[in-house]
């Protein structure tokens, strides 16, 4: 009788753990709808899977954060495409690197948020982890990201109008305050992931290249050059950004061509150097760049020619940055 009561409360222990293993093998809904656990109207959900299981809380955060950054991502690179196409101080490679640092600094402050609410072991080894993200906690966070952006862009086009001790600095403010408004442009975008609608601006990344343009058509330059050919080139290109040419003004730009005697090298003539432009503002040079030149040719006399050539399809960049990038002295 013993021996059969025992048998049975092992097999009562046996069904009891086959029933417990069952059920924490099986695969939670979560994994794959997350949104019945958490509604889509309140929450942002991601699923994260690796061998361990603070590396698959890791992924699902990751996850998440993709949900705000790739689209996003992908909508920086169309707006400063035609930011550049469209304004004549259009996005450099620069600002468009800080643009996307920033762009990850917002989604980093608007996922910080988030939290692991689920973790799952299954029979393989593999470890599953959901990352949630309230809606409204991320929507408060980006808020204060736009907030605090038009702020900025206040401050610069405020400098830029009263305050800005010369054209290039003035200039340089409103560049400053065009790209706070695109990464603001950026964080409206996030919002309207979270929340019912984004935030209206005052003043738009539009209306600062508008600015812009107004500032540059005020400029008087002259052209302070050697070379007569060369000085129509500057003036050329002075002339597409919209800034006005004359003979004599309180702003002048000079232009160096620095380079070393030909080379020869596998029947090649290789010419190399330097060209420099600068910028004075009632006799102070504000702004000077330097730029690395190379042409080469089978005849040594087509090397000046190609020289200018060069220099011609490339003025217009150069000066671009002469008058939009941070001044080197």
């Amino acid at each position: 009788m013993k021996n059969y009561r025992l048998l049975c409360y092992l097999f009562s222990c046996f069904f009891i753990m086959s029933c417990a293993s069952t059920s924490q093998d099986e695969r939670p809904l979560w994994i794959d709808d997350a949104k019945s656990m958490y509604p889509e109207s309140d929450y942002l959900t991601a699923v994260g899977q690796a061998s361990k299981r603070d590396r698959a809380g890791k992924n699902a955060t990751a996850n998440l954060a993709e949900i705000f950054y790739v689209d996003v991502r992908s909508e920086t690179n169309t707006i400063t495409e035609a930011t550049k196409a469209q304004s004549a101080l259009g996005v450099t490679m620069e600002s468009s690197t800080l643009l996307q640092r920033s762009i990850q600094t917002e989604t980093d402050q608007a996922v910080s948020g988030v939290k692991i609410k689920e973790s799952w072991l299954s029979p393989s080894g593999e470890y599953y982890a959901l990352a949630v993200l309230g809606k409204r906690t991320a929507a408060l966070s980006i808020n204060e990201s736009i907030i605090d952006l038009d702020n900025s862009t206040a401050e610069y086009i405020d400098y830029s109008l009263n305050t800005a001790p010369n054209s290039i600095a003035s200039l340089n403010a409103l560049r400053s305050a065009r790209d706070e408004q695109l990464t603001r442009q950026m964080a409206n975008l996030q919002l309207k992931q979270v929340s019912a609608s984004g935030v209206p601006t005052d003043i738009s990344s539009r209306k600062i290249e508008q600015l812009i343009a107004k500032k540059l058509a005020s400029m008087q330059v002259a052209v302070k050059v050697d070379s007569e050919k060369h000085t129509k080139t500057v003036q050329s290109g002075l002339a597409q950004l919209g800034v006005t040419v004359v003979d004599n003004a309180n702003i002048e730009v000079s232009a160096d061509v620095d380079i070393t005697e030909p080379t020869l090298l596998q029947d090649w003539y290789w010419l190399r150097g330097s060209y420099e432009l600068s910028i004075s503002e009632n006799g102070q040079v504000i702004s000077r760049k330097r730029w690395p030149v190379k042409v080469s040719a089978k005849q040594k006399e087509l090397l000046t020619l190609r020289l200018q050539d060069s220099i011609n399809a490339k003025i217009t960049l150069y000066l671009t940055e002469l008058v939009s990038d941070s001044p080197t002295l």
